[in-house]
């Protein structure tokens, strides 16, 4: 019974994966492709031509998704935080932007805990900084930390052909800055959320390249390169990272096993940046936890129980202080039963895999996979890197997107690399796989102009249909935006058993901000809240209706308030 149990989640996965993201259309035209193919059609498609000052090409891709990006604003809005994570770095975000490391633990902090953010010792994210910082940038210089997301994309694109330049011809190297461009800053959630997955895709990229050239060619300057990638891993994604850059600097070490003095100067230069990033991490977690050695996320996992531990570790066991709390909690542990012996991660494989696959591959870009065996054969470095970060996130029960972006320019790699050892015959598709997904993102945002359904009601972690998600919030933000003097919104406990994503998130200076979002907790503790802010306005907030109601609240509280 277990055996038909892993053979039918196995195939639920596949399934999960195909019938997403207008995978099932992008099928229908490669089947089309495929039957008129057969009847001896032949497109006439020009294979890709020597290009004339590649970086230019490479540099305007960069720059003019991003405008393009800007220009599609009428249709796909500025992001607005919905995901808890993307709440989190936010808050992160604002905390640097307001000149600090931290935030001093709130004496009302009950009413505002809220997942992925830590309230004792300080209030504070439960994230690594690299990718808030950036955000904090965007804040600041700009105004907007969404400018800091821009920032992250364009600078991804830019080291991507950098990276590729150093294993492909440079045509080769556009067109996979190309296909990245189409893939992830358009339409995906790196460049239509918070989450954070351009920055450690561009530390992987520099990774990625320095190696390439290392092993031409000993250079200080590239040694420091390799050591800023890794350094921009140790802030975003460490883990992940760690697994991601060990192939590489194993095969360095390998090759230069005769050439001592070459090893130790690349490793000796190569530490300095990551000596920096640790040391700040260090400076910055002293700040947060009270120790250079406890992290955040730690003080979170000890508190809360998340994040859940790796793979075939045993779950913590906790006491949640709220009934949402208790909710994401046992979504913590299925998400952590999915790892949880040999079986249980056969079972859940596929599940695990079409997450990555959908967003960094699709029907299209699979196609070209066909030559796998001979980049394996000839270019099997270019697997390493991408195959030890699998390797992490597969260690991980939840599988995000953002979680392999260390690997993205080893993933564009090998796709681009596939389509190079195509026959003559079979190249004429590759233009092809670029004006695939042109269509296919045109159709989404089209349909999604018009209001019609282009994808699941939960998909936020898509390459091509993120959905906008439940704007209530956004909403009743612009209504009491509207309402003059400051306000205070108490708000209940959601009905909703899958309804994970959280209304109580604030910035990193709860007492100063215009409208504060607070946990209901009863009159008295609500009633001693309302004192604490005397002047504003109090209001209830009830979200398990649709669409979610805000009341002003009169008598006790109100008066209290009044003091």
């Amino acid at each position: 019974m277990r055996l038909l149990e892993i053979v039918l989640m196995n195939l639920g996965g596949v399934w999960q994966g195909v019938r997403q993201d207008w995978n099932l259309f992008e099928i229908a035209l490669i089947a089309g492709g495929v039957w008129a193919w057969k009847k001896g059609w032949r497109p006439h498609v020009p294979s890709l031509p020597a290009i004339h000052r590649p970086w230019v090409w490479a540099a305007g891709i960069a720059v003019g998704v991003v405008a393009l990006r800007l220009a599609l604003i009428p249709v796909l809005p500025v992001p607005v935080p919905i995901v808890t994570d993307e709440f989190s770095h936010l808050l992160l975000a604002d905390t640097l932007a307001h000149g600090r490391l931290t935030n001093p633990t709130h004496p009302f902090w009950p009413h505002f805990e809220s997942i992925h953010i830590i309230q004792r010792p300080h209030y504070a994210s439960n994230y690594f900084p690299g990718h808030a910082a950036v955000l904090a940038l965007g804040q600041v210089v700009l105004g907007n930390p969404w400018a800091g997301v821009l920032g992250e994309c364009a600078g991804f694109l830019l080291l991507l052909y950098w990276a590729l330049r150093g294993w492909m011809p440079p045509r080769w190297a556009v067109f996979g800055t190309l296909i990245a461009a189409l893939r992830f800053a358009i339409g995906s959630y790196w460049i239509n959320a918070y989450h954070g997955g351009f920055l450690p895709a561009a530390g992987g990229a520099l990774v990625a390249g320095a190696f390439a050239r290392l092993r031409k060619q000993d250079s200080a300057w590239l040694a420091a390169l390799l050591g800023l990638g890794m350094a921009i891993l140790c802030t975003t994604r460490p883990f992940e990272g760690v697994l991601y850059c060990l192939p590489f600097l194993a095969v360095l070490a390998w090759e230069r096993r005769q050439r001592i003095p070459a090893v130790v100067k690349i490793a000796v230069i190569s530490s300095i940046p990551v000596t920096l990033a640790l040391a700040a991490l260090g400076i910055y977690f002293k700040s947060v936890t009270g120790s250079p050695f406890v992290t955040a996320y730690q003080i979170s996992q000890k508190t809360y129980g998340w994040p859940m531990a790796l793979a075939w570790t045993p779950p913590p066991h906790v006491t949640e202080p709220h009934i949402e709390f208790q909710r994401y909690y046992e979504y913590e542990v299925s998400e952590h039963q999915k790892v949880d012996g040999p079986l249980d991660f056969i079972e859940f494989l596929t599940f695990r895999v079409q997450e990555y696959w959908r967003f960094f591959i699709g029907p299209f870009l699979t196609i070209p996979l066909i030559m796998l065996g001979r980049v394996w054969r000839r270019r099997r470095i270019l697997l390493g890197g991408a195959m030890g970060a699998l390797a992490a996130v597969m260690l991980e029960g939840a599988a995000s997107p953002h979680y392999l972006a260390p690997a993205t320019a080893m993933i564009v790699a090998v796709i681009v690399e596939c389509c190079r050892y195509l026959s003559p015959a079979r190249a004429r598709i590759v233009p092809l796989l670029a004006a695939g997904m042109v269509v296919v993102l045109g159709l989404r945002i089209g349909a999604a102009k018009l209001g019609l359904p282009f994808t699941q009601r939960l998909n936020f972690q898509s390459w091509c249909c993120r959905v906008t998600g439940d704007l209530d919030k956004s909403r009743i933000t612009a209504e009491l935006e509207r309402i003059p003097g400051q306000h205070l919104v108490f708000v209940q406990a959601k009905d909703d058993q899958a309804g994970l994503f959280q209304w109580v998130y604030n910035s990193a200076d709860i007492d100063h901000q215009r409208i504060v979002w607070a946990r209901d907790l009863g009159p008295q503790r609500n009633t001693a809240l309302a004192a604490y802010f005397a002047g504003r306005r109090v209001w209830v907030l009830n979200p398990n209706v649709t669409p979610a109601a805000l009341s002003p609240v009169e008598g006790a509280m109100v008066a209290g308030a009044s003091r």
